[in-house]
C-alpha cells in the first residue's frame, strides 16, 4: 500500500512538472529512490541520525582522564582527614592502579563510605572527570577493590553507573559497567564499553556499595579528541522517583533494589535518595535547616521528579508528620511530583514489641493518605509482620534487631515494585542475590502485604 501511495504521489508532481509525459509514473518512482535530487529529499525528510563513530581507528584513541581534573562526593568521615585519602587530590587520574597483592590501606586507593551523610543523602559516592574537552568516547573503567579484602568488610561495590555530559549540568545515562568480583587479586575493573561512541568533556563515575566501604584507584575514560557534539540517543521514558527519609530507607539501598527489580520486568526507573540517618519530615519541611530542608530543596530545584515517596521517623505519630506534610505535600505537588508514602516497618529492637510500634505507623500512615489524598502507601510495615509470622526462619532484621537486613531490603523493595509500579512479582528476575526458595518466601510475603495486608488485632478492640 505503501508503495503505491508514494507511486501516486510521485505520479501527481511529474505531472505538474510536465515530465510525466517523458517518463511513467514506475520508472519515476524507482529513479527517485536512487537519484533524488536536494529538492525532493527536502520534500520528504528524513529522520535525523546520530553518527554511529568507530572510535577505535582514529589515531589519537587512547585513555583520556589521565592528569585531568575532577571533583568527587566527601571521604568518611570529612574531608580534613579522610581514613583513606586522595593523595592530593590527583590519585584518581594519575594513571596509578593498584598492585596485585595490594592492601586497602595502599595509597592507590582512596575511600568511600556508606555510612557518612553525604552519601545517604544522594545514595551513591560519586567521581566527576573534566576532560578538559569534548572528546569520543566509547569505554570507561573504574577500578575498585575487590573480595580480595573481604576480611576486613570490603568487596566491590554494586554496580557503577556512568554518566556523561556536555556542560556539567545536562546528563546522560551511558550505561552500567560490569563488575565480576573475585578474591583472587586486590582491584578489578568495573568497565563499559559501549558499540558507539557519545560525545563528552564531563563523565562521572557513580558507585553504589554492597559492603560499607568502596575502595578506588582509578578512573579511565578511552576515546579520541571529538570534531563535533553530538546529541545523545532517546533515552526512553524513565520514571524518577526520589526517596525522602532516613536509614529505614536508605540502609542496604532499598531504593536501588526496588530499581533492579524494575529494571527485570523492562520498566526504566531512576532513583534519588534525600535520606539523613535518624530524619523526621519536620526537618524536611524547615526551609531553614541545612541538612535537611535545604538539601530536599536543591535537589528539586536540580531536577524533575515524577514520585517523591515520604518516610517518617520511627518515633513520629500523626500528630508529629502531619504538621510537616502540610508542608511537604503542596510543595512536592507544585513541582509537578506525584506524593508516595512508605509505611516503614516496626525498628524496635524487641520482637514482642513490634506489633504494637508497627500498629502507630499502620494508624499514622493511614491518616497521612487521607487527610492529603494519596493513593499509594507501601505497606512496609505489613510485610515484615507477615514474614515474621509466617517465615520466622528468614532473617529480615540487620544484627541490631533494629534496622532491616539485607533480605529486608528486598522485601521492601518487591512491597514498593507491586504498589508503586503494579508490577507482577511472578515476572521479577533480580533476586538480589538470594536462593530461589528464600525469594519465593519473600515475594509470598509481599503479595499478602499489598494485597491483604497485615490483620492488626488492635483494630477489633
Amino acid at each position: 500500500m505503501k508503495r503505491k501511495l508514494v507511486s501516486v504521489f510521485l505520479c501527481i508532481a511529474l505531472l505538474f512538472s510536465f515530465s510525466a509525459v517523458l517518463f511513467g509514473c514506475e520508472e519515476a518512482q524507482e529513479q527517485s529512490k536512487e537519484q533524488s535530487t536536494p529538492e525532493q529529499q527536502e520534500s520528504q525528510p528524513e529522520e535525523e541520525s546520530i553518527p554511529m563513530i568507530n572510535v577505535k581507528e582514529l589515531p589519537d584513541y587512547g585513555n583520556k582522564t589521565v592528569g585531568k581534573s575532577y571533583t568527587r562526593s566527601m571521604l568518611y568521615p570529612d574531608d580534613s582527614g579522610p581514613s583513606y585519602p586522595d593523595e592530593g587530590n590527583k590519585s584518581m587520574t594519575d594513571g596509578v592502579i593498584a598492585a596485585e597483592n595490594a592492601k586497602y590501606s595502599d595509597k592507590a586507593f582512596m575511600g568511600f563510605n556508606k555510612s557518612i551523610a553525604d552519601y545517604t543523602s544522594r545514595g551513591y559516592a560519586y567521581i566527576t572527570v573534566d576532560l578538559g574537552g569534548l572528546f569520543y568516547v566509547d569505554t570507561f573503567i573504574a577500578h575498585v577493590a575487590s573480595a580480595f579484602h573481604e576480611g576486613v568488610g570490603i568487596s566491590a561495590p554494586q554496580y557503577v553507573e556512568v554518566m556523561v555530559s556536555h556542560d556539567n549540568q545536562n546528563w546522560y545515562k551511558a550505561g552500567r559497567a560490569t563488575i565480576a568480583d573475585t578474591d583472587e587479586v586486590s582491584s578489578i575493573p568495573a568497565t563499559l564499553e559501549l558499540e558507539h561512541a557519545l560525545t563528552a568533556r564531563y563523565v562521572q563515575y557513580r558507585f553504589v556499595g554492597h559492603s560499607n566501604w568502596i575502595m578506588v584507584c582509578e578512573v579511565e575514560a578511552f576515546g579520541a579528541q571529538a570534531e563535533e557534539e553530538l546529541p545523545y540517543p532517546e533515552a526512553g521514558e524513565v520514571q524518577t522517583f526520589l526517596f525522602v527519609g532516613n536509614s529505614s530507607t536508605y540502609y542496604f539501598d532499598v531504593p536501588t533494589k526496588f530499581m533492579y527489580v524494575a529494571e527485570s520486568v523492562g520498566i526504566n526507573i531512576d532513583v534519588s535518595y534525600c535520606c539523613v540517618g535518624g530524619a523526621y519530615l519536620s526537618q524536611f519541611a524547615d526551609a531553614n535547616d541545612e541538612k535537611h530542608g535545604k538539601a530536599l530543596r536543591q535537589q528539586l530545584a536540580e531536577k524533575d521528579f515524577d514520585f517523591v515517596v515520604l518516610q517518617d521517623n520511627a518515633n513520629s505519630d500523626y500528630e508529629d508528620s502531619k504538621p510537616a506534610c502540610d508542608i511537604l505535600v503542596p510543595m512536592l505537588r507544585e513541582t509537578g511530583a506525584t506524593v508516595h508514602l512508605y509505611k516503614r516497618y516496626s525498628s524496635n529492637d524487641v520482637p514482642a514489641n513490634r506489633l504494637d510500634s508497627a500498629y502507630r505507623h499502620e494508624v499514622n500512615y493511614t491518616k497521612l493518605a487521607e487527610t492529603f489524598d494519596i493513593e499509594k502507601v507501601a505497606p512496609g510495615a505489613d510485610a515484615f509482620l507477615i514474614c515474621e509470622r509466617k517465615y520466622p526462619e528468614l532473617v529480615i532484621y540487620h544484627t541490631d534487631n533494629s534496622h532491616h537486613s539485607e533480605l529486608g531490603a528486598y522485601l521492601l523493595a518487591c512491597v514498593m515494585a507491586i504498589t508503586y509500579l503494579d508490577i507482577d512479582l511472578d515476572d521479577v528476575t533480580y533476586t538480589s542475590g538470594f536462593d530461589a526458595d528464600t525469594v519465593a518466601k519473600i515475594k509470598d510475603c509481599a503479595r499478602i502485604a499489598c494485597e491483604e495486608g497485615f490483620d492488626y488485632p488492635q483494630k477489633n478492640k
